[in-house]
């Protein structure tokens, strides 16, 4: 039975490389562009297991120079990034013959795919398409435009009829005491801005953080935090706190249990 997983880990923390550890053949729409360059995954590339599409569309089509001339001003040209995920992915709603073959989906990262999304706001709010048409706040977008993309994106895409992985890079969220000066940290989230932050978990079957040990005698492991008192890392299945990153083995291990 398909289903829906959301990784959570910091850069290098093996989230790419765990996604590939579901059924194959495997897709990874990489928005991130490096799942190509990757040497972890380069024999499940080479064996066909796994098929990377890059999606290498700048976050403004906009000169460099322009932008660094005016920094606050209008975005001229309208972004594509977002639309081009979108579109891909209700493709594969729609059950496009291109991607049949695949029996897992994943969409890396959505940390990425909303730089693109943001820009794209920006955009049409620039071109008075919504929100205030004010000077002052043009270059950020509607945070209620930011919300209910997000939330029509993943209400759909984790009823795909296939498994879906979704990975996020991963945020601290931190209060500092002013009475002691020391910073507490609250809870570690997918790096999403507001309130999608403390929702994105919910539309997932499992929602897994990334944690990587380094020894000397067995090199770097990579382990599913499975649950946590700070974490919003959830699971569906019988398995301790910490589990093998691979999904497939996860399985194993809940059927043992």
């Amino acid at each position: 039975m398909a289903k829906t997983y959301l990784l959570v880990g910091i850069p290098g923390s093996g989230k790419t490389t765990a996604a590939c550890t579901c059924e194959h053949p495997t897709l990874i729409i990489d928005i991130d562009c490096k799942a190509d360059r990757m040497e972890n995954i380069k024999h499940l590339i080479v064996s066909g297991d796994v098929t990377i599409h890059p999606v290498r569309i700048p976050l403004v089509a906009d000169s460099f120079g322009d932008r660094a001339l005016h920094p606050d001003g209008k975005i001229k040209k309208q972004p594509e990034g977002y639309i081009y995920v979108v579109d891909l992915l209700n493709r594969i709603l729609e059950d496009d013959e291109e991607f049949g073959r695949y029996n897992t989906i994943v969409l890396d990262s959505l940390t990425r795919l909303v730089e693109h999304m943001k820009r794209l706001l920006i955009y049409l709010r620039g071109q008075g398409k919504f929100g205030k048409k004010s000077d002052g706040d043009m270059n950020w977008p509607s945070w209620g435009s930011y919300l209910s993309n997000l939330e029509e994106l993943f209400t759909e895409v984790v009823q795909m009829d296939k498994n879906f992985i979704c990975t996020a890079h991963e945020k601290t969220e931190t209060e500092h005491d002013t009475s002691t000066d020391t910073t507490i940290t609250l809870g570690y989230w997918p790096m999403v801005d507001g309130q999608m932050m403390k929702k994105l978990a919910g539309y997932f079957d499992e929602c897994f953080f990334m944690e990587r040990n380094v020894s000397k005698v067995k090199g770097s492991e990579y382990f599913f935090r499975t649950v946590g008192k700070k974490y919003c890392a959830r699971t569906s299945l019988k398995l301790p706190e910490l589990a093998p990153a691979d999904i497939k083995e996860l399985r194993r291990i809940h059927e043992k249990s």
